[in-house]
Parts: structure tokens; C-alpha cells; sequence
């Protein structure tokens, strides 16, 4: 009876520890993970001509935050890494990576910022300036949206894009996010290849991906 119950408990035991190992994410992103990891920490190519910032706060917003929201998120993340890249032109550009304790929790943050886009994407007056947004899904990853930022008449008429442009991603656990400021399909196109080739570089790292979210 003894040797029995031993025996179903590892079972259990180690039917638990599958899950787990499934489940599991990655608490730490590799350095250099990143797309433009490397020539951020390089920095500068033209000293006073561009910019570059690396973070691996977990209390920054998301790099699309179409509410402009300032609230501390607690949605689940565990590492989370961001680079800005500012230019005298001038332009910007961003790359952000998070990583949730599950899959389960990246699916509920993806469906906010999905939310927060339709509430706030009508035209808004913010000094003055007239903008909104335009939100469209993406085939990358398991789930993706791509959004471009317009200008507005004081009727609200959509008169011409205002050059802010974002991709947000998710597989499986993982949430990634790049930005640009920058008219013509040229950055678009950038963005959107950024996030194709991250969808897939993410399930490189232990228990993002898991069991049911192979390559594509």
C-alpha cells in the first residue's frame, strides 16, 4: 500500500512539474536579446545627432499607450525590457519586449490595450491639435495589431496620417511592441518586420511559447 501511494504521488508529482516547466517564463531577458539591442549600447553614431535609452523598469508604460495612461500596471509581467532612440531630425523609435507570468496573463494585457485603442482612438483635443488613431490586426504571432496615428479636422474629419506609427504583438507569454515617428510606408514596413522576426526569436526563451504555440 505504501510503495503504491508512493508511486501515485510521482505521478502527480511529476505531472505537476510538466505543467510548471509548460507554463513557465523566462525571468530575465538575455542581454543583446533585443533587435536593436546592440546599437543601442553602443550608442550614439553621431555624438549630438541621435539617442538612445535601454530600460529594464517593470513599472514603464507600454511603448503604445494610446490612453496616455500614468498608473503603475500590475497586469502579471515579470522582465520587461525598452529602448527609445530619439534623432535630431527629428524622429523616434521603440522597441519594447514583456514578459508575463503566463500566456493567460499576456492574452488579458493584449486585450486592454486592444480596449484602451478603441475608447481613445476618436480625435481628441490636446493642445490644440486634433489626432486619433487607426487600429487594424495583424497576421504576426498569435495574435498582432497595427496602428497609425491621424490628424483631424474640427469636424472630425481624418485629414492626413500624423506619422505615429505602432505594432503591438503578443505569443504566447510575450508582448512585444515597436514604435515610430516617421511618415512614409518605408517605417511601417520596418516595424512590421521588427515584430515578424521577434514573433518568432521569443520562443527561444524558456516557457513563452510552450507546448501549443510552435514556429510559424
Amino acid at each position: 500500500m505504501i510503495k503504491k501511494t508512493m508511486a501515485v504521488a510521482l505521478v502527480i508529482g511529476s505531472t505537476l512539474a510538466g505543467t510548471s516547466a509548460v507554463h513557465a517564463t523566462a525571468t530575465k531577458i538575455p542581454k543583446n536579446f533585443l533587435l536593436t539591442e546592440r546599437a543601442a549600447a553602443e550608442g550614439s553614431v553621431v555624438e549630438d545627432e541621435e539617442w538612445w535609452k535601454i530600460s529594464d523598469s517593470l513599472s514603464r508604460q507600454l511603448a503604445f499607450n494610446p490612453c496616455r495612461s500614468k498608473r503603475k500596471s500590475r497586469d502579471g509581467r515579470v522582465a520587461m525590457r525598452t529602448i527609445t532612440h530619439l534623432t535630431s531630425a527629428p524622429s523616434s523609435a521603440g522597441e519594447q519586449l514583456v514578459l508575463y507570468r503566463n500566456a493567460r496573463a499576456a492574452q488579458a494585457a493584449f486585450r486592454k490595450l486592444r480596449a484602451d485603442l478603441a475608447r481613445c482612438s476618436k480625435p481628441a483635443v490636446v493642445k490644440r491639435d486634433r489626432f486619433g488613431y487607426v487600429g487594424r490586426p495583424l497576421r504576426v504571432g498569435d495574435e498582432a495589431l497595427s496602428v497609425a496615428g491621424y490628424d483631424y479636422g474640427a469636424k472630425g474629419r481624418r485629414l492626413s496620417p500624423s506619422g505615429d506609427l505602432a505594432v503591438v504583438g503578443r505569443r504566447g507569454a510575450a508582448l512585444f511592441l515597436y514604435t515610430a515617428n516617421a511618415r512614409g510606408r518605408g517605417a511601417k514596413k520596418e516595424i512590421t518586420g521588427q515584430a515578424g522576426k521577434m514573433a518568432k526569436k521569443v520562443c527561444g526563451l524558456p516557457g513563452v511559447c510552450g507546448k501549443k504555440t510552435g514556429s510559424r
